[in-house]
């Protein structure tokens, strides 16, 4: 199994939600309103850096954790055209997965 973590600013919650409907994941946890900064800029939640992330954890099979990795990449690919190569506020993990209960 591999779990995928991933990263997103909070606007971007509807269509990353759409992307797991569309990849068929069923399962996953979600954590709202989480501060942090990295290439795309800070997310802090307060006047001096608007803006927070969401982040979602889910573990699949590897099959399927490869497809939606796949969905995922295709839909950054587009954004960045769409917005002349600028980067999307938007990662994705993979870490190995064991399930042990």
């Amino acid at each position: 199994m591999k779990m995928l973590l991933i990263v997103f600013r909070e606007n971007l919650e509807e269509e990353i939600h759409g992307l797991l409907k569309e990849h068929d994941v069923k399962a996953f946890t979600e954590l709202h309103k989480v501060a942090g900064t990295g290439a795309t800029g800070a997310a802090f939640h307060s006047f001096s850096w608007p803006g927070v992330n969401g982040m979602i954890l889910t573990a699949l099979p590897e099959d399927e954790a490869d497809r939606v990795v796949e969905g995922f990449k295709a839909f950054r690919d587009q954004r960045v055209q769409q917005q002349h190569g600028a980067k999307i506020p938007l990662r994705v993990f993979v870490l190995p997965c064991l399930q042990v209960v």
